[in-house]
């Protein structure tokens, strides 16, 4: 229940971020970052979303959460695999957390 919350709290963050959110220029991070994905065969609906969520995955890390549980709780709404998601945690830590 609460990943479910938690979820619904982020995918609506991430709407009324890219609504309201001015044009952004890719830099060389997200450029990176896409290119992982797309070489890992991770599904995303749009460049944007994904690095939204990238950006969430770190807020949860940032919070304390296991990297693995973030997985688990991403895995579901964005109907990957546990592999998909794992890779996809991996890349958004690596690419946008800080150190």
């Amino acid at each position: 229940m609460r990943a479910t919350i938690i979820m619904t709290a982020v995918l609506a963050g991430s709407v009324l971020a890219t609504v309201w959110a001015a044009p952004a220029f890719a830099d060389d991070t997200d450029d990176v970052f896409i290119d992982a994905l797309d070489s890992e065969g991770i599904p995303f609906s749009t460049t944007e979303n994904a690095i939204t969520l990238a950006d969430a995955v770190c807020d949860y890390v940032a919070a304390g959460q296991a990297r693995d549980q973030v997985a688990v709780e991403i895995m579901g709404p964005a109907n990957w695999t546990a592999e998909q998601s794992g890779l996809f945690v991996g890349a958004a830590t690596r690419s946008y957390c800080p150190s």
